[in-house]
Order: C-alpha cells, then structure tokens, then sequence
C-alpha cells in the first residue's frame, strides 16, 4: 500500500496487532516531501514491518509492532470500540459476515446488520479517539486480494479554512501500523497516529480527511473525513448518526458531537449534561471545491446516551462551520 503519512510530538499509541499475517508481501510507498525522496515498508510472513529505503537499505526511523489491546482481532482497538458503539470482544458486532474494522474501512456500519460494503475495491475510513495527552488518528484501509499493496493515500486537515496536506512520513517515528486479514482474501490495514490537542484547540474545529485509491491506475476510489472540535479543553468528534433508530425516527438523522476525551484530559465540566448527547443537524449554505460550509438548524441535548453533552449544544443553532466534502475529493 503506498501512502502519504505523520503524526506530531506526542507518544505513539499502536494499532491492534495482527493475530497472522498475509502471505503476500506487501509494499508500501510513503512519500518524503521535505527530502523529495521515498521510503518502503515491507512486510513478510510472520515478521513485523521493516522499513528499508528503496534499494533495500534498512531505516531505523520508522516504527511498527505490538500495541493497543484488541482482544476480538478485527483490527480496532478496545477503546476504540467503546467509542464506535461496536462490541470489543466480538470481531463482528452484527454479525453479517465482515469484521468491525473491515466495515468502518469500507464504509458500512459495523452496528446494523442491513448495512454491508457495497464497493470491492480499495477503501479507507478515518476516525478518531482520545488516549493521554493526545487525539488518536485511526486510518483504516481495505485492501482486496487482487489489489494487496496497490493501495495509496492522501491525508489532509482543515483547519481555519486552509486545506493542507499531512505529510505523514515527516512524522513516522510516531506513526504505527498493524495488519489483520479481511474477507475474501483481501487485508485491512490500520494506521494510527497522535495528534497534539492543542491542533485542534488553537482552530476550535478541525477536519481531518482521507483518500484512498489505487497507486498503478492512479485513480481514487473512497474517500472519508473526520470533524474534531475542542470546546472547555475536551475535544468532541462529530458522527453521524443517520442509523441511530432514535435520532433517524424522531429528527430525520443528522449527527452527534461525542466528548473523546484522553485520561490526560480536564474533567468533563459540570455543566455539561450527563446522559445524554448533543445532537445537531445542518445544511449547505455554501462552499468552494471540497470546502462546504455548514449552518445548524437543528441543536439539542437528546437523553438515553452513555456520555455528556456539551453545555453549548443548544447555543450552537443558527451557527456556521466548514468541513470537507469526501465526495468531492474524488471528483464524485
């Protein structure tokens, strides 16, 4: 799989380790903007990745193993899990055939046995969580067996209206990355990387993106995008919540705004309202390119929830944000 990638200054979280590798090697291309050169990452039966340069050199710079627990093998850690909503002892939470990492990689719910993978080409999700002192990046990338190490990627942030590109590879002494098998052969690769908060306190609101395509074609196939925000020191993802059976029969869908908090994390504030969320739906009233630009017309705190809502949650009607559209990163 070839991929631009990074991280920032914080200690590395790894992703789940893989309980057996593919037997194909796979290869990854990461592009090294600042040095205009390349690094590979290979990968053997039964060793962890090595990273070598691209006459076979080893690097030392680059960093993969054993991490985080992932007691079910399905490519997303435990505490990722507890935040999806997905059962981290059970691989496959609705039990329709694919893993839970494998549906988030392919853009399905892992929680809803009527939603599987429509597409069988390379795809990838982004998502996110809390963990110390940083925001956890989890990139989740499927592979079919037809097209192992084909796969490339593009990161990028939103942030204060500018759109750049996240150059992993600067960062790879803290990015970390783990395999684990998907079905029909193919291979679900997960790349996780810390993000100091204050990236997103500084904005208040930060879009991370993601695309995913074939490397030999040159054309993108998926593309995704997580919304962090950071409100009293406690970062907030933003998820949709369109199969949420109460949110879908009573407000139509929309999303939710989930404190993510790290143990590192100021408590939540005791004006935030326990049991229970904010939710919040909003429509397009402009943009440029991918850029669209969001008002809220719908805010509230809904009960029956296993978290806090914000205490602005409702304040936040009437207002305006900027977000990435991942349709039109691929020129859907």
């Amino acid at each position: 799989m070839k991929e631009h990638t990074t991280t920032s200054d914080s200690s590395p979280t790894l992703c789940a380790p893989s309980s057996g590798r593919r037997e194909a090697r796979t290869r990854w291309l990461v592009p090294v903007v600042a040095l205009g050169g390349g690094l590979l990452l290979l990968a053997s039966p039964g060793d962890p990745l090595r990273p070598v340069d691209e006459v076979g050199a080893p690097v030392t710079e680059l960093s993969a193993g054993v991490g985080a627990a992932d007691f079910d093998a399905d490519g997303l850690t435990d505490d990722q899990e507890l935040l999806l909503g997905t059962f981290p002892y059970v691989a496959d939470s609705d039990e329709d055939g694919f893993g839970d990492g494998e549906e988030i990689a392919r853009q399905s719910d892992p929680r809803d046995l009527m939603s599987v993978p429509q597409s069988s080409q390379i795809s990838a999700n982004i998502t996110a969580r809390g963990e110390g002192s940083a925001l956890q990046l989890v990139l989740l990338v499927y592979e079919p067996s037809e097209e192992l190490g084909d796969s490339f990627l593009r990161l990028g942030a939103l942030r204060s209206g500018q759109v750049t590109t996240v150059p992993l590879a600067r960062f790879a002494l803290f990015t970390t990355v783990s395999t684990v098998p998907a079905s029909g052969g193919g291979q679900l690769t997960c790349i996780e990387l810390p993000v100091h908060p204050s990236f997103v306190e500084v904005a208040n609101q930060v879009t991370f993106f993601l695309a995913a395509g074939n490397a030999p074609t040159q054309t993108y196939t998926a593309a995704a995008k997580v919304d962090i925000s950071s409100v009293e020191g406690i970062l907030l993802m933003q998820r949709f919540a369109a199969a949420q059976s109460q949110i879908q029969a009573s407000q139509g869908g929309g999303s939710v705004r989930l404190p993510i908090p790290g143990n590192a994390s100021p408590s939540i504030p005791n004006s935030w309202v326990p049991g229970s969320i904010c939710f919040q739906r909003s429509a397009v009233v402009g943009g440029n390119g991918p850029v669209m630009l969001h008002q809220v017309i719908e805010a509230d705190c809904l009960q029956g929830w296993d978290t806090f809502c914000v205490s602005t949650c409702s304040a936040a009607l009437g207002s305006t944000y900027e977000t990435i559209d991942p349709i039109a990163l691929i020129g859907g």
